[in-house]
């Protein structure tokens, strides 16, 4: 590691030594969002095999709460607003990436800053880097601030053309941004926390290492990587593995800036938005089963939680967990009762894991997740569009198409055995089978 990255961690880790957390309702919560990043691509989970250096994420596991079954949706914006309105898809419309002239988020959707500033919350909020929920029918550039956030500092669209000449919109005005996005959207983060008086939500999501890939600055990484993109393209995965080192290496920046005191009052959520993409997974994960598909590849995402909230530091937690999950999770957190929040009639689908945070052992609250992909997936390779949903052990693929797939995430944790090829089921499958269809029939009988 070049001596710059492994003098910045170890300022940034000594920042954080010493935690003894107790939930305080006026800590600060920062939700960071890692794009296109799935457990295989991070080393504290031990699953995958080209995981690249993350030492600040590293750190961030062990003295937090990493959760193992946590699922997003197989891309981008769906996951965004799930976590934003804590509603699934079909509740909201958003399911599929968000374009010019797709569905975008509803301005008739309450988000989670709308439920802060309506409860009379004295938490401020900033939205910073990726959007990726709005077009023209729900306010254009102004689309972040009209969905609730009192500052949005980043880029509207999934991703910068370009990671060093890209549009950044800063409350409604575009302009063109020619320093590196992901420094960029630390700068702005930093900059806006450290002029606020507690309690505040920041929410960054870096566009990081979605494409195109790059060569971040060298000092934020430590990969030989040729210039150009025709080298990107014949070898991609190691311009994603230094774009994900730049973006830990950023991330300590932002911890080591904001100091010790201030860390010390703020629980940080950190999670994937979906799984990796097939251009750059690799064994034993399946490429036929990554971002875009419903396969646990493009669904079982990265969930760290760390701070004065976490009681179970360095542990494991193996409950199931939605993205949906953080939005009654960020309300709790700030204090803020969600059920005597959200209109008469309004449904939503996010449970807190705050309980997970003193003992994660318990029995999972959940006993399904669930996870959706409107249209055609975004991988070429592999499947269309469909509903999964799984419990402690199997697992359910509805497509739209009528094909049906059943695995035993237990035995079969990569998905390779459908076992609706070899029937009959035994009794322990066939129960689960019963069981999870009259569960996703239920669910989207409420729509």
């Amino acid at each position: 590691m070049k001596s710059g990255i492994a003098t910045l961690w170890a300022t940034g880790a000594l920042c954080l030594a010493g935690f003894h957390p107790t939930l305080q309702a006026q800590d600060n919560l920062l939700i960071v969002i890692a794009d296109d990043v799935g457990v295989d691509m991070l080393e504290c989970y031990h699953e995958g095999s080209a995981a690249p250096p993350t030492p600040t994420i590293d750190a961030l596991a062990a003295r937090g709460l990493l959760f193992r079954n946590a699922w997003s949706n197989p891309v981008c914006s769906p996951t965004r607003a799930t976590m934003m309105t804590g509603r699934y898809g079909f509740r909201t419309g958003i399911g599929n990436v968000v374009n010019p002239i797709s569905p975008a988020l509803s301005l008739e959707e309450w988000t989670l800053p709308e439920i802060l500033e309506a409860s009379g919350s004295p938490y401020r909020n900033a939205s910073f880097g990726k959007w990726h929920l709005g077009n023209n029918s729900n306010g254009g550039a102004d689309a972040p601030n009209l969905s609730g956030w009192e500052h949005f500092s980043g880029i509207l669209a999934g991703a910068p053309p370009n990671y060093y000449l890209w549009p950044k919109t800063v409350d409604g005005r575009t302009g063109i941004q020619w320093a590196y996005a992901t420094s960029d959207n630390v700068n702005d983060a930093s900059r806006w926390i450290r002029n606020q008086s507690d309690p505040w939500l920041c929410w960054l999501a870096f566009n990081a290492p979605h494409t195109p890939y790059h060569i971040p600055p060298a000092d934020l990484h430590d990969y030989a990587l040729q210039p150009g993109p025709l080298a990107a393209a014949q070898n991609p995965l190691p311009y994603y593995q230094a774009a994900l080192q730049a973006l830990d290496s950023e991330l300590n920046r932002l911890f080591v800036e904001l100091g010790r005191e201030r860390m010390l009052r703020t629980n940080v959520i950190l999670l994937g938005d979906n799984g990796t993409p097939f251009q750059v997974t690799q064994a034993p994960f399946d490429p036929n089963h990554a971002k875009g598909t419903l396969y646990e590849g493009g669904v079982n995402v990265p969930l760290i939680m760390a701070g004065p909230a976490v009681q179970a530091r360095g542990m494991e937690c193996s409950a199931l967990v939605n993205t949906t999950d953080l939005f009654a999770t960020a309300l709790e957190l700030a204090g803020v009762d969600l059920e005597n929040q959200l209109p008469e009639g309004l449904i939503h689908d996010s449970v807190s894991v705050l309980p997970y945070l003193t003992h994660p052992q318990q029995p999972s609250i959940r006993e399904t997740v669930f996870a959706e992909i409107f249209g055609l997936g975004t991988n070429p390779l592999t499947v269309p569009a469909g509903k999964t949903i799984r419990d402690s052990r199997f697992k359910l693929l509805r497509f739209d198409s009528g094909r049906e797939e059943f695995y035993d995430l237990q035995q079969d944790p990569f998905e390779q055995e459908n076992l609706l090829r070899n029937l009959p089921l035994g009794l322990n499958a066939r129960l689960a089978y019963r069981r999870l269809n009259d569960a996703l029939d239920s669910l989207l009988n409420d729509a």
